[in-house]
């Protein structure tokens, strides 16, 4: 009897052993279909039916005909519609000036259109993604490396929003921005102030701690750079836990780590 019932366990041991490799399989097969980047825009296929038909053709879907052209990396093709797009829906220009900036990183096209979606309302600072239009501009010019203007753009929305509501209401990433392009022109202590308003925003911000160390190298105060960096070593690792590896607090204003690690390396070699 005993013979029977191990053969039995032992039958079913071998079948759960082979459910459980289908099983991993299984697994290894979806994580790799995960890593594998997708070469379609989400729904892209059933999206570009419609848009071959005429009567379904409107401002997003053209628009997101160019964003799948551009995961796709056919840019020539993406290019085409962005432009197709804004010229026949003009109200979709800060868009495209947007992902001109961002995706394209073509500096001066994102101006063009900007300025062409800021003309349509003279009077106001249009906004673009929950932001005034001036500040888009402001990082355009900051690409350029001009950053004169740069500031120029940042302080037309960052000035009317602390007049009309306070400094609390500014998005602490503008006042970084601004802040980016005073140290750019050697204006430390301009820098300085900025990113103390953006601190008071949201104080645990890698971004503003690193830039602050900057500014504060700039005035040789480095027993203070130093703390700063610290600091922003310490908030970009507790922030990068709490949300993704390849977080980033502002896709304008890129940080690493290394960048961090390089500044603090620097000041070390300073003060031997």
């Amino acid at each position: 009897m005993k013979p029977i019932v191990y053969l039995l366990l032992l039958l079913s041991a071998s079948a759960f052993a082979q459910d459980g490799e289908r099983f991993l399989k299984s697994c290894a097969s979806m994580m790799a279909t995960n890593r594998a980047p997708q070469s379609r825009f989400f729904f892209a296929e059933r999206r570009e039916k419609s848009r071959l038909d005429t009567l379904t053709r409107n401002a997003q879907n053209d628009r997101f005909r160019a964003i799948n052209y551009l995961w796709q990396r056919d840019y020539e093709q993406a290019d085409l519609w962005l432009e197709k797009t804004s010229v026949t829906y003009p109200k979709e220009s800060g868009a495209i000036g947007e992902l001109y900036l961002l995706e394209l990183r073509d500096y001066q096209r994102a101006l063009k259109h900007f300025d062409a979606y800021d003309a349509l309302t003279p009077a106001f600072d249009d906004i673009v993604y929950n932001s005034p239009v001036s500040y888009f501009k402001g990082l355009a010019y900051q690409g350029l490396g001009d950053h004169q203007r740069a500031i120029e753009q940042f302080s037309a929305g960052i000035d009317s929003l602390v007049h009309k509501h306070g400094a609390e209401w500014v998005n602490y990433r503008h006042f970084i921005s601004r802040a980016v392009s005073y140290i750019a022109l050697q204006q430390p202590e301009k820098a300085l102030t900025d990113l103390g308003f953006a601190l008071k925003n949201f104080n645990r911000s890698a971004l503003a701690q690193y830039h602050r160390g900057r500014a504060l190298r700039q005035l040789n105060r480095t027993q203070e750079a130093q703390t700063a960096f610290q600091d922003a070593s310490f908030f970009f690792k507790a922030l990068r836990a709490e949300r993704t590896i390849d977080f980033q607090e502002d896709d304008h204003n890129l940080l690493y780590e290394p960048d961090i690690d390089e500044a603090l390396q620097n000041l070390k070699t300073l003060n031997r």
